[in-house]
């Protein structure tokens, strides 16, 4: 799961959330996520972090941000299996930044997950490119007019404006064993 737009509320564009005081929970994310760790769903954020590179986090800042993050969940009963970051600018080029793949796969090599059979929720195309890229299917928080320039095998499983509305199809996606198409 992303981050900044899908479980917290996104900072202006060129600002971000640099201190857990302006860390704003999507309540219905919250509760879409507390009713899939009830199903016996866990979770790994993935994010880009660029204001690192760009001097606008402070690394310790966003360690205790992921920190309080991880213990509000927990008390949801939702656990946080891990937090990847791509701290690095977008001019970089990096193999960890979405919409490449690179902390998918350190995450399947780290907790030995079949990228198949994941789906990764995010809020910007370029997650969904990143999903694709790692070989696993997506769900997108956002208008669907966002996706256009997606190719079809990029395009995600559900599009929805809140995470709640999504459970059902994530809930049969698994149920279906990963076969099935949405839209």
């Amino acid at each position: 799961i992303d981050r900044d737009g899908v479980i917290n509320k996104k900072a202006p564009r060129g600002e971000y959330v640099s201190k857990w005081e302006d860390f704003e929970w999507i309540s219905e994310t919250r509760t879409a996520m507390k009713y899939l760790a009830q199903a016996g769903f866990k979770f790994i954020v993935i994010s880009n972090q660029a204001g690192i590179a760009r001097g606008m986090i402070d690394p310790d800042e966003l360690k205790l941000i992921h920190l309080n993050m991880k213990k509000d969940l927990q008390h949801d009963g939702v656990g946080i299996l891990d937090i990847y970051i791509c701290p690095h600018h977008w001019d970089i080029n990096c193999n960890c930044r979405k919409p490449k793949s690179g902390m998918f796969h350190t995450a399947s090599q780290d907790w030995l997950l079949r990228l198949d059979k994941t789906l990764f929720i995010g809020d910007d195309p370029r997650d969904c490119q990143a999903a694709y890229n790692a070989g696993c299917k997506s769900i997108f928080i956002g208008d669907k007019s966002d996706l256009l320039t997606l190719s079809e095998q990029e395009q995600p499983i559900s599009v929805s404006t809140y995470l709640t509305d999504c459970v059902s199809n994530i809930l049969e996606y698994f149920q279906q064993g990963n076969t099935h198409d949405y839209n």
